[in-house]
């Protein structure tokens, strides 16, 4: 039968455990913390509280594939904690001055936290709703740097930059490597891929942008479907009432030059005048003298002509920013490799280093296809 490994039935295993958390607890105290992170948790130390924290947090652990890790980052914690204990807050080297980022971000975030379960209690009547705005402190990825209009060029082409974008190797979290994004399309929507799952901020930003373009794009359809039509039906009404109007003034003018018994004939009997007085008026109206501005001409270009241009300018500003976008891809692209090579360097110095160490100087001989391996690669 195989043998499992139970940590928690292991004596060395909960030696070397409990070894390391006291010595982590005594060395938290040592190190000096400003007055408002070193009582932010009350009378229990920051870095106490966290240590006890993570270690109950990995009681039930029992992989190996856990547990190794879980022991290998206490240990550099440890060497983190020594190294910061002999600095002072007048001087800080790097690891104190990490550790106290750290629990300044951990204080910020629990503040925050804090106020928002006194606005909104738990089992409270108002519970608090998730939130998929972006972060407080995150700073934009694309800024509008487009020209101001002038009279040469009043309607200037849309450029973004990516001000904040790429950050150097030492501001990466996580395992330090650069991780190159890439564009992808949402109905025509550039935006970047950097990381999963997807933040909620950007699936709302992506749904109210998809949503509003088809709103625009329905809008459209149902001016040449609805809105032109009755604007057409109106222009005719009106058309109809200024031909009338045009009629009976000239009625009118006829009756007083003629008298009011040759208008009474000529209004029963419609003779040769009166139809070419309404050649006359119809050939006035197909030039636009009394509908100078009809229905039609207002929804069309109130309507269909400008809905285009916004839709044209939003195009115009997503090529934009997907332009800006791959100016970024080819830059961290770039360093990336860079990064790569610096690292393969560094890996190929601590190896012959070690080869050094274990041969001497002759352990070259031991690898007589090395320099081949060499000019190949370059």
């Amino acid at each position: 039968m195989p043998q499992y490994f139970i940590p928690a039935r292991n004596s060395r295993h909960r030696t070397a455990c409990f070894a390391l958390y006291r010595a982590l607890l005594r060395q938290a105290p040592l190190i000096p913390l400003p007055d408002d992170l070193a009582n932010s948790r009350g009378p229990v130390n920051p870095i106490k509280h966290l240590i006890r924290r993570a270690f109950r947090r990995n009681t039930s652990v029992t992989s190996p594939r856990l547990v190794y890790p879980a022991l290998k980052a206490g240990y550099q914690i440890l060497g983190l904690l020594k190294s910061a204990s002999s600095s002072s807050l007048e001087s800080p080297n790097a690891d104190h001055t990490s550790i106290l980022s750290f629990l300044r971000d951990r204080h910020d975030e629990r503040s925050r936290s804090l106020a928002a379960k006194a606005i909104h209690p738990p089992y409270s009547r108002t519970p608090r709703k998730p939130s998929n705005g972006p972060w407080p402190a995150a700073e934009p990825l694309l800024v509008n740097v487009t020209p101001a209009p002038t009279a040469q060029n009043p309607n200037p082409k849309p450029v973004f930059e990516i001000p904040s974008r790429p950050r150097p190797a030492s501001e990466l979290g996580g395992s330090g490597r650069r991780r190159v994004p890439h564009i992808d399309l949402a109905s025509d929507i550039p935006f970047l891929r950097t990381k999963k799952p997807q933040p909620m901020y950007l699936s709302h930003i992506l749904r109210h942008r998809i949503r509003k373009r088809v709103q625009r794009l329905e809008m459209v359809q149902s001016f040449y479907d609805d809105d032109i039509p009755a604007a057409e039906l109106e222009d005719n009404w009106e058309w109809m009432l200024g031909t009338m109007l045009l009629e009976q003034r000239a009625t009118q003018e006829r009756g007083e030059q003629y008298g009011g018994n040759k208008v009474r004939d000529r209004d029963n009997s419609r003779g040769s005048d009166a139809r070419l007085d309404v050649k006359t008026i119809e050939a006035d109206a197909a030039r636009g003298e009394f509908r100078n501005e009809t229905f039609r001409q207002t929804v069309y270009l109130q309507g269909v002509i400008y809905t285009q241009n916004v839709l044209n300018r939003e195009r115009e500003e997503q090529v934009a920013r997907a332009d800006a976008m791959r100016r970024l891809i080819v830059e961290e692209e770039k360093l990336a490799k860079q990064e790569k090579a610096e690292r393969d360097a560094n890996r190929r110095k601590k190896w012959e280093a070690k080869m050094q160490e274990l041969h001497g100087a002759m352990w070259k001989e031991l690898f007589p296809d090395l320099d081949k391996e060499d000019s190949s690669s370059i």
